[in-house]
């Protein structure tokens, strides 16, 4: 009767090809935070590549007021509303923290989608300013970009996109456009005056990228 042998070096090889296997779909990870009697307890993961990470829920605020997620993370530290997403600019931590006013006897809680993967070949956001305050656009991107100025609105003497990109910060006027270098977050804000009563400001950018 034939005995079989196992080679602890072919086990070893078979057990390593597993766990990266394990570690490949982990291209998508979910973070949460808390905030409650002046206490906060942060939510984080590591991002293994440049990724997109997406505000994607924040709640508890006080009526009248807006809660949003707070983010750390290669590349980016700031606030970042509901629906909105940044692009880390490479690998490394990403913490989630939330952002604004609750009632005494309560809290806020947020949540935040980390992608390592995904890659938008185009991408509109759009910014305003209105009432004294403003919002800008954001998006990720994963490689060097096309950015364009698409349209810029309600300035009584004219209206520009600000873009703040990775290696790249102008302000354009509709038509314009500009190459970011690498990845990272696109930003768009709305620049120019407004009346005070009843006017605001409207901008517009299309973002082109050659996904990796």
């Amino acid at each position: 009767m034939m005995k079989r042998q196992l080679f602890p070096g072919v086990v070893a090889v078979l057990v390593a090809g597993g766990l990266l296997a394990g570690v490949a779909f982990a291209a998508t990870q979910t973070i949460t935070a808390s905030t409650r009697n002046g206490g906060s307890t942060p939510g984080s993961a590591t991002a293994t590549s440049a990724s997109r990470v997406t505000c994607t829920q924040a709640s508890g605020a006080t009526a009248g007021t807006i809660p949003r997620c707070s983010l750390q993370a290669p590349g980016w530290n700031g606030v970042v509303e509901v629906g909105k997403s940044i692009g880390t600019t490479g690998a490394g931590n990403v913490v989630l923290n939330c952002n604004g006013s609750y009632p005494a006897n309560g809290g806020l809680s947020c949540t935040a989608q980390i992608d390592d993967t995904v890659c938008t070949a185009s991408q509109t956001i759009s910014g305003s300013a209105s009432g004294g305050s403003s919002y800008r656009g954001l998006a990720a991107v994963k490689a060097n970009a096309t950015i364009q100025c698409v349209s810029a609105t309600g300035g009584t003497g004219g209206t520009t996109c600000g873009i703040q990109a990775p290696g790249a910060n102008a302000s354009m006027t509709a038509g314009q456009t500009i190459t970011s270098s690498g990845p990272g977050t696109v930003a768009l804000s709305c620049g120019g005056q407004y009346p005070a009563s009843g006017g605001g400001l409207n901008c517009t950018a299309q973002i082109t990228q050659v996904c990796p």
